[in-house]
């Protein structure tokens, strides 16, 4: 919550929001990827997980703020664009995006589960901040 209200302050300051949306796309997708890569070693040498289960808590802490900190430079930056005529439908499309999104992740993540484990969740959340990155455009 904190950095939410930063970020935007931060954003507002520096005018770097895209570059700022890029960034959190980047941390996400590299959290993501490293806790993926620290379950896939935490179960293939049990003796390490007294060592790596600490890890994973600091990434999983990273990685829930880099994926939080950026809803509200995401939805400002989305306004600004749409202009003031269609800001409106913009914010709503995006925010029925989001709930559908809400809807379909935690039903597909028991089917993942299944197929891989929790390392194939955190990896495919990776892609999935990896394939966000370009919808955050450079500035013209």
């Amino acid at each position: 919550m904190v950095l939410r209200v930063w970020s935007g302050r931060f954003t507002d300051h520096h005018r770097n929001r895209r570059p700022f949306l890029r960034f959190c796309s980047a941390l996400s997708s590299l959290t993501f990827a490293t806790l993926g890569l620290l379950v896939l070693a935490a179960a293939a040498t049990p003796g390490w997980q007294p060592v790596l289960m600490p890890a994973v808590a600091v990434v999983l802490v990273v990685a829930g703020i880099s994926v939080s900190a950026w809803h509200g430079v995401a939805y400002t930056e989305l306004a600004t664009l749409a202009g003031a005529s269609r800001a409106g439908t913009a914010l709503g499309l995006a925010n029925s995006f989001v709930f559908i999104a809400f809807f379909l992740v935690p039903a597909g993540i028991p089917g993942l589960l299944l197929l891989s484990s929790w390392a194939g969740v955190w990896l495919a959340a990776a892609a999935c901040a990896l394939i966000a990155r370009p919808i955050f455009l450079r500035p013209a």
